[in-house]
């Protein structure tokens, strides 16, 4: 590992990127703490995720009515999990779109015991926490068109999640990816897949855009987006040894070397993402390939402090 290099810091709060586009940018890139976003119309606004808790997401709601007063018409979901909907019905009387399989998802895991929550994280309040699902669902991509402008959500396919969507904004190379990119935070793909997140990252890649707004981590351009699909590739890589050599999820985990991506928060992913791999290698559909979450969750718990 690099002795030399650290993580850096980046500012925190709304951050415009282009005349009435907006990132809402967290300080931290670890659990739960995720980045959101808006697009102020002439009538209306369009947002880019909730937040993971009540508390969190009405503060990125008082952010936005510091920029307007215009109503929230739509609520894009850029995937299922909770740090992307919990908050969803804090904006009560937005359309809230997303993919199909996020709207299925989203209902069938629920919210997470919210008193568990509070105590394995209790800088957030996870009271109020719920399940809004979305009123409109897309299979491949939608155009929504503000006045004159134009966001695409497009779904690749299955990488983070088997319901990502990003959100490319083609006129200012702009792109709300979700968390198809983390950024000084290990990536994630517990329910997800590592040969189609690869293949997405390049598909992204292929829009040209100059702006990536991250699910975690601050915003960037594609040498953002490279890191995060260069820790992909390493540990597809490595992973696929030690599968080959027979090892165990535990005993992969431990022995791959991330290099200055340890550096990064939460590097205790490594075993989830592992335990992902195996059933990729073996070939199982991440759709019907469930991890016991609550299961990984512990073990990574513990992973974490022998690191």
């Amino acid at each position: 590992m690099n002795a030399e290099y650290t993580v850096p810091t980046w500012e925190a709060g709304v951050k415009q990127l282009a005349p009435n586009i907006y990132a809402y940018i967290q300080a931290k890139a670890t659990w739960y703490w995720s980045n959101a976003g808006f697009i102020v119309g002439k009538d209306y606004v369009v947002v880019v995720d909730s937040l993971a808790t009540v508390g969190l997401t009405q503060k990125f709601k008082d952010e936005i009515r510091k920029v307007t007063d215009k109503p929230i018409r739509f609520l894009i979901n850029t995937h299922h999990h909770g740090d992307h909907t919990w908050g969803n019905h804090v904006f009560p009387g937005a359309s809230i779109i997303s993919h199909n399989l996020c709207r299925h998802e989203l209902i069938a895991t629920g919210v997470m015991d919210t008193g568990l929550l509070n105590t394995v994280f209790p800088d957030l309040d996870f009271t109020g926490a719920a399940v809004t699902p979305s009123h409109i669902t897309i299979e491949k991509e939608l155009t929504l068109h503000i006045d004159d402008q134009e966001a695409k959500l497009i779904h690749f396919g299955q990488g983070h999640t088997i319901d990502d969507l990003i959100v490319y904004l083609p006129r200012e190379d702009i792109i709300f990816t979700g968390d198809l990119i983390f950024l000084y935070s290990m990536p994630l793909a517990m329910e997800g897949s590592f040969a189609g997140w690869i293949k997405n990252m390049g598909l992204m890649t292929e829009l040209g855009a100059k702006t990536y707004v991250p699910g975690h981590g601050p915003v960037c351009d594609k040498e953002g987006l490279k890191e995060c699909l260069d820790y992909l590739v390493l540990v597809q890589k490595e992973a696929r040894k030690r599968f080959d050599k027979g090892m165990t999820t535990d005993e992969a985990a431990k022995d791959i070397d991330l290099g200055h991506y340890k550096k990064w928060a939460n590097p205790e992913r490594i075993l989830a993402n592992i335990e992902r791999l195996w059933r990729e290698f073996r070939g199982e559909d991440p759709a019907t390939s469930k991890l016991d979450v609550v299961d990984v969750f512990f073990r990574m718990a513990t992973f974490a402090t022998g690191i």
